[in-house]
This record gives C-alpha cells, sequence and structure tokens, in this order.
C-alpha cells in the first residue's frame, strides 16, 4: 500500500524538465530554536534526500516539481544537505536550543496492573514509546512554528524537554488504578485522574503536559473502544494510545506513515480518522487531535474554521509533511491541496500565542520575571468595554466558537494601557450573534485575561 502510493506519486512528477533544486520556506543562516523544521522548495524529482548527512539523509516524494521534508538539526550550525536528479546542495540552518523553563513534557500514563504497552494488532510490536512519542511531538512542534510563520509572526513554537542527546524525555507514570478500573470511566474521569496523578510531579506554572494514556483497548467482540480520550485544558492535553501502534518510530518512517493506504477496518481494530479508515488518516487525526488538545492548555477556545487546528482542521495535520495526500478507504486517487487548504492557526490564535510565555524561546519576559505584574482588568462601563493594563496591551478581541473572531493587535511600539470597545459593536463583528461571546486581552508580558459577555448591550 505505501510503495503503490509512493510510485503514483512519482508517476505526478510531470513531464521531464530542469527544475533547479531550492529551499524556499527559508533564507541561509536562519535560525530556529526547536530541531526538527520543515523545509519546501522545488526540485527535479521524482524524489529528493534531504539530512544533515548523507547517512542520516531521508527521502521524500516530488510531485509536479514540488517536495515537503522534515531534517532534524544539531544544536549549532548545520550543512543540510539535498539531493534531487542531476542537482545536489547545501543549505545552512542553525539551531539555537531555547532557554526557558517553560516547557511542554511528555508524560505516558499506565496502568498499576500493566507495563508500559499499548493497544497492538502487530504481535511483534516491540512497543518503542520513547521514539513514536519524541517524533510525535518534535513533529507537533515543528507544525507549530511553520504555522505560526504562515500566520506572520516568524517561526515561534513551544519548548521540549530533551535530554542530551537530542531526544524527548518520557516520563512513565503509575496510576494508582488498574487498568480495567481505569478503562471502565468515561473521558471526563480519565482527564481528571491523569491531572491529579500528574500534577503531583510537575508545576502547573511552568508546565504543559502532553499525556498519553497507555491503557486504550479495542474489543473486537463488542467493537468497542475503552481507555479513549481527547481533552485539553489548564496544563494538561490528554490523549488515547489507540492509535500508536501506526505512529512513525524515527523520521524516516514519516514519508512512510503519511503515504501508508493501509485499511484499517473499525469493526476489527481501534479506528479514528475522521472516517477515511486508512493508517496515514488515523496518524494524522492523532497527532492533530494531540496539538487541538495543547492548543486548548495554551488557551485557545474552538474555531469555526474548518483548517484550524482549533477545529477538525486538525485531521488534515498530514498535509504539512507531504506533497501531495493519499487516496482514503473507498477512493482510489489522492488529493491535492493548496496552501489555503493547510491546518493552521486562526489569525487571533496566532496573536496570542505570539505572546504566550511558552512561546518566548530565549528572553524570559513572563510572569515569573516581573515582581508583582498585574493581570489585564476587563470592566463594563455600560456599552463600553474599558481594558486596562500597567504592562500594555497587545491584543483584545472576541470570539464565539460558531462565529469568525474578531480582534486588534497591537504588534509594534509602545502599547496603550486602556482601550475602549463598544459591545454594540462588538457584536456587530461578530456578525450579530444572539450567543454569548468572551472578550480576550493579551497584555506584553503575555497574561491572557477572559470573560464572558452575558450583560445585555447597555446594561451595567
Amino acid at each position: 500500500m505505501i510503495c503503490e502510493f509512493l510510485s503514483l506519486s512519482i508517476a505526478l512528477a510531470g513531464a521531464a524538465r530542469h527544475t533547479e533544486l531550492t529551499i524556499d520556506n527559508f533564507q541561509p543562516a536562519d535560525v530556529v530554536s526547536y530541531p526538527v523544521v520543515i523545509v519546501n522548495g522545488s526540485a527535479d524529482g521524482p524524489e529528493m534526500a534531504i539530512g544533515t548527512s548523507w547517512n542520516t539523509a531521508i527521502r521524500f516524494p516530488v510531485v509536479n516539481h514540488r517536495y515537503t521534508a522534515v531534517v532534524e538539526l544539531k544544536p549549532g550550525i548545520n550543512m543540510v544537505l539535498l539531493h534531487s536528479g542531476i542537482s545536489t546542495m547545501k543549505f545552512r540552518l542553525d539551531y539555537i536550543p531555547p532557554r526557558t523553563r517553560y516547557k511542554v513534557y511528555a508524560v505516558y500514563l499506565t496502568a498499576s496492573d500493566a507495563g508500559d504497552t499499548y493497544y497492538t494488532t502487530d504481535k511483534k510490536d516491540r512497543f518503542p514509546i520513547r521514539q513514536k512519542f519524541d517524533v510525535a511531538l518534535k513533529l507537533l512542534q515543528a507544525f507549530t512554528a511553520d504555522a505560526m510563520n504562515r500566520a506572520g509572526y516568524g517561526r515561534k513554537t513551544f519548548s521540549l524537554e530533551l535530554d542530551h542527546d537530542g531526544k524527548v524525555i518520557t516520563h512513565f507514570i503509575k496510576s494508582p488504578k488498574k487498568a480495567d478500573e481505569l478503562r471502565s470511566l468515561d473521558g471526563n474521569g480519565i482527564y481528571s485522574h491523569a491531572y491529579d496523578t500528574i500534577k503531583i510531579q510537575f508545576q502547573e506554572s511552568n508546565s504543559k503536559w502532553c499525556c498519553i494514556t497507555g491503557f486504550t483497548n479495542f474489543d473486537p467482540l463488542t467493537k468497542k473502544t475503552s481507555g479513549h480520550l481527547a481533552l485539553g485544558g489548564g496544563a494538561q492535553g490528554c490523549f488515547g494510545s489507540g492509535s500508536m501502534q501506526w505512529w512513525p518510530e524515527s523520521l524516516k518512517d514519516v514519508p512512510k506513515v503519511f503515504a501508508n493506504t493501509t485499511f484499517v477496518d473499525p469493526d476489527k481494530t481501534f479506528e479514528d480518522s475522521a472516517f477515511r479508515k486508512t493508517v496515514w488518516a488515523n496518524v494524522s487525526t492523532a497527532f492533530g487531535a494531540m496539538l487541538h488538545e495543547m492548543g486548548h492548555t495554551f488557551g485557545l477556545p474552538h474555531s469555526p474554521d474548518p483548517f484550524s487546528v482549533m477545529s477538525r482542521g486538525f485531521d488534515h495535520f498530514n498535509r504539512s509533511f507531504c506533497a501531495i495526500e493519499p487516496p482514503v478507504a473507498g477512493k482510489t486517487d489522492p488529493v491535492t491541496f493548496t496552501q489555503d487548504q493547510l491546518t493552521r492557526w486562526d489569525p487571533f490564535f496566532a496573536a496570542r500565542l505570539n505572546y504566550s510565555p511558552w512561546f518566548q524561546p530565549y528572553e524570559l519576559t513572563t510572569i515569573e520575571n516581573i515582581p508583582g505584574p498585574i493581570p489585564p482588568t476587563i470592566t463594563f462601563e455600560g456599552d463600553d468595554v474599558v481594558i486596562e493594563s500597567t504592562e500594555g496591551i497587545r491584543v483584545a478581541g472576541a470570539q464565539n466558537d460558531g462565529i469568525p473572531s474578531w480582534f486588534v493587535e497591537y504588534k509594534s511600539g509602545d502599547p496603550p494601557k486602556k482601550l475602549k470597545l463598544s459591545r454594540k459593536d462588538l457584536r456587530s463583528k461578530l456578525k450579530d450573534t444572539k450567543e454569548d461571546f468572551q472578550i480576550v486581552v493579551v497584555d506584553d508580558r503575555g497574561q491572557q485575561t477572559q470573560i464572558d459577555d452575558k450583560l445585555p448591550a447597555g446594561g451595567s
């Protein structure tokens, strides 16, 4: 199934003509604060290879003379090697690891009576949890940087806890409960139990936890899944491990996994792919849903944008890592997509993340660096919304789950310390919604305040 699709991708490379080998989304000697970067550009085809050495190079398909690839950098100066057709090139990229206390931690939660495993139909599965978690979180981190750059804020992203070899550290935590007891809980119950168990080991003030539950299970007799969830908020994003058997174990596996059109039968095994029922789609949905739940930990709500991370747009996570989308179950044709059909952060959400302490890799201009910082305040004076901040207002806006948000941003210069907005005007900017909406403000230190507008216009 993988080879068939890769062969099809090669066939789509187009008529033979020489195309210059390029990297289009970086400039030479650009600096990043994260190890795995998404690279795209033009190439001869039918495939290209990329790596920091030829021994570690990974091959990606070229479609219509365009490619999308990933490469892992080492701290310091990197000479990235590329080859396609008759062309070879070197390209310098610099990786300076972040210096921040604000990090996302990888947590694998298991039952008291179970080992470090996950649900699988592969009898030869070796359960390489650390390796799979390492790849997953680095792809989430790389996607976030790429999407923030597309939104106009540079390659800002969250930081991960890495060991001396540059691998994501996975914290294996045992629940005091047995597997059957955990599987009897609903999603909210699992989320709450995981939160209470994990917070004993981490400070909520400067850590976010990407928690995978190792006790997810599928019963082929009842055709039911237990121990699975996708929830996020506070310091924790929590997600089940039902599809983990298909996750890439190394970066070399990424193009293979996202090209794997093997049918996943929901009557025989765990399946969660927005009805697309292929291996690649299950992994895309899993990784996208993980990032969606982490988005909630960063203070983001749901979105009506069909391609947003904070909507079902997360199902298309794979598109940021491939030049063409494989067929889904029941169809034979691949899907071409435009830049506008990539998963993205909403403009309002990207603006907020830009000032978040979790997205500042080097300079800690954050709450903990300032003695006695005062968060922004939001009050009502008749029809007016009065927003005040001693640190200065960077972003203010209104949102409602069902409609596009509106916001104003003071991106450069000294931000205002006081702002008045008409509630009637805000409601009109939200397409005259009759529903309650939220007013959000982010100050220059990344502190966020949010309240519900539940009072009628003209109230007090």
